[in-house]
């Protein structure tokens, strides 16, 4: 097989406990054609010494103060080269044999324009803590079932095309402080349909002090991306998520694509 060019990003700030092990799970993948880049934000704890220890199998990294973890990937992506993208935060980890995956899947399904596997979660010492089915259709959030249920697309397993990433701007919005990633999914959307597979492609590790544990934060947050998408979307979207929002029928919402 001819192997995509796969960029992985990984922003990291102070994340010198559990950066080695995000590292060495994407290098481990050992992925013939990957273009690993890590963008530290002038980190003042062992990462840079952790980050050095690894300097000659990764295609670029940096170390200087930034604007935050979303400004470190812009400037990670606006590097990257790749057919195929995904950030991967420097306390997760990529899953054993995801890229390979990904980059058949890719090959295989002309159709597929971006890939969620199936969101996991570890603890700090990388034990599986649990697993669910993914939520992938725009009008679970559009319906805004999703801030009843507290399920979101899980941005470590999603991995998705440079065309869809231009068309869709080429650039997380930084005005976001923690849901970039849910805004980037509704720019997603407005493109093209998300596939799924029953795959583990990566895990979230959950820990204290992170930033996801703010739940208020993010809520917030996702329903200004919300807003924004349904201010631009067209006259015939408009009534279909309408209807969907009083319809008892909202299972239909949550409607996946399996590959």
């Amino acid at each position: 097989m001819e192997y995509p060019k796969i960029s992985v990003i990984t922003p990291n700030y102070n994340q010198g406990d559990f950066i080695a092990q995000t590292i060495q799970s994407v290098l481990s993948q050992n992925y013939p054609n990957l273009e690993y880049i890590i963008v530290d934000g002038g980190s003042t704890d062992d990462s840079v010494a952790v980050i050095q220890s690894f300097e000659n199998e990764l295609s670029y990294w940096v170390s200087e103060k930034d604007e935050g973890m979303y400004h470190a990937i812009n400037k990670g992506f606006a590097r990257a080269t790749g057919d195929i993208m995904c950030w991967i935060n420097s306390d997760d980890v990529l899953w054993k044999g995801s890229l390979d995956y990904v980059a058949t899947a890719f090959k295989t399904h002309k159709n597929l324009h971006w890939l969620q596997g199936y969101p996991s979660v570890i603890n700090e010492a990388g034990q599986l803590l649990y697993q669910r089915e993914p939520i992938a259709n725009k009008h679970h959030f559009l319906t805004n079932a999703y801030y009843k249920e507290r399920t979101f697309i899980q941005q470590e397993s999603t991995f998705w095309s440079r065309d869809l990433w231009l068309r869709a701007g080429g650039a997380l919005n930084t005005r976001f402080s923690v849901a970039a990633d849910f805004d980037l999914w509704m720019r997603f959307f407005a493109h093209e349909h998300m596939h799924c597979t029953k795959n583990q492609l990566a895990a979230f590790r959950k820990r204290e002090g992170q930033k996801s544990e703010d739940i208020t934060l993010y809520l917030n947050e996702a329903e200004t991306a919300v807003a924004l998408h349904k201010k631009g979307a067209s006259l015939l979207e408009t009534l279909k998520w309408r209807l969907l929002s009083k319809s008892k029928r909202l299972q239909l919402s949550k409607t996946i694509s399996w590959i």
